[in-house]
């Protein structure tokens, strides 16, 4: 639902709620003046005709003369007159009112304007009289009001709304318009991380083809040359010739080491099997050998053996940058790394005591830059900053599968 059509509709129920308001409160005045308007009326009528059948039996039957007196008086407002004999037979009853003939309010309505002044019996020599409230003629009087009222209210409320609408309409066209660019942005930032995603993972295949063409064709290839270098030290005599054969198997030795360093930091034999505690535990350990200068800590915490090869490749790859970055910037000798299975996300925190600034580190190649795109790819988060107590923090959560989206 718009923003636009939640406060139409906001709009339109407090207009309502106004005119309902509105109309209760003139239906209850209508309903006070209407009780008042008929007790006044039957106090008066049963005063008059009273004091009229007190004189009647004066001047003849009093049943006669206060027939011809009820003919002679006509309709009294708000009032039905009839007059029964002895023996129930009706001798006289009003006149229906000639004020707006034919015409009745709805029964509803007239049910909420319902009087409740009871009818009044005069008792006459041989006959009674009943004097019954009416006040239909006042609930149409008050129909006839509140019909005009509404409609008048009705219009006025109907001006109202579209005036405030178009007020709306031009108070919000601007947010409207930065609503669409935002839709526009989210997906133009949805289609980057895909793009992202793809190129982490084109990345990560290249990785992988580098670390099997140097292992196969150059980890062969220095592993001929030494095997040459070995049969040619053996198989002469001149020491000049054992000598030299000796530096080749030297050289190609510390060759044959470098490039299987290189394809361990391509691609960790580890990660073929995506278990993330067991390639940060080799991370580790060639950590220690090549830095034993700087002590290193690692704590991994709940099931992180099977987290799928996406996951498992991505918090590998930012702690591979974050120890790479501690190293270039941070002049720490200590290093602590804390990797944690939550409910719903993984937890990845590198933290050191060195000095290193986060411009610098943002600065160093891919760097925290790097880092914090390849997270977003995965609908994590990366936070980073200086520790109270010294030192540098990277935090990273990413939620596991099935809870990016």
């Amino acid at each position: 639902m718009s923003l636009r059509l939640r406060l139409n509709l906001l709009v339109a129920a407090l207009n309502l709620g106004f005119l309902g308001a509105l109309t209760w409160l003139l239906i209850d005045n209508h309903r006070n003046s209407i009780q008042e308007e008929i007790e006044a009326a039957h106090r008066v009528t049963v005063q008059m005709l009273g004091s009229a059948a007190q004189t009647s039996p004066v001047f003849g039957p009093a049943p006669v003369v206060m027939v011809n007196f009820l003919q002679s008086l006509g309709r009294v407002r708000a009032n039905d007159i009839r007059l029964y004999t002895a023996d129930g037979v009706l001798r006289y009853s009003s006149p229906p009112s000639a004020y707006k003939a034919g015409r009745t309010a709805p029964d509803w309505f007239g049910g909420l304007m319902r009087s409740t002044v009871e009818a009044t019996v005069i008792g006459l020599p041989g006959a009674r009289i009943e004097i019954v409230p009416d006040a239909s003629r006042a609930v149409l009087d008050a129909w006839d009001s509140m019909t005009a009222i509404f409609l008048l209210g009705l219009g006025f409320v109907a001006m109202l709304h579209v005036a405030l609408l178009l007020f709306l309409r031009r108070l919000l066209r601007p947010t409207e318009a930065d609503a669409r660019r935002l839709v526009a942005t989210t997906q133009e930032l949805a289609e980057n991380r895909e793009v992202m995603r793809l190129i982490e993972a084109g990345i990560e295949q290249e990785r992988k083809r580098l670390a099997r063409e140097l292992h196969d064709e150059l980890g062969q290839s220095v592993t001929a040359i030494r095997l040459i270098a070995t049969s040619i030290s053996r198989s002469s005599e001149a020491p000049g010739v054992t000598q030299g054969a000796g530096k080749v198997n030297e050289i190609a030795a510390g060759l044959y080491d470098s490039v299987h360093r290189i394809v361990r930091e391509l691609r960790p034999a580890v990660l073929e099997q995506p278990d993330l505690a067991a390639a940060l535990a080799d991370l580790g350990r060639e950590w220690r050998i090549r830095n034993p200068d700087i002590d290193l800590s690692m704590v991994l915490e709940g099931d992180l053996g099977d987290l799928g090869e996406e996951l498992t490749l991505a918090v590998f790859r930012c702690v591979q940058e974050a120890l790479t970055n501690v190293l270039k910037h941070a002049g720490a000798t200590r290093v602590r790394l804390a990797v944690a299975q939550r409910e719903d996300r993984l937890e990845a925190i590198i933290e050191d005591d060195g000095q290193g600034e986060p411009n610098a580190l943002a600065g160093s190649g891919h760097g925290l830059v790097g880092m914090r795109e390849r997270v977003a790819t995965l609908g994590g988060s990366l936070e980073t900053g200086m520790r109270p107590e010294g030192g540098f923090r990277v935090s990273i959560v990413l939620p596991l599968a099935g809870d990016s989206q």
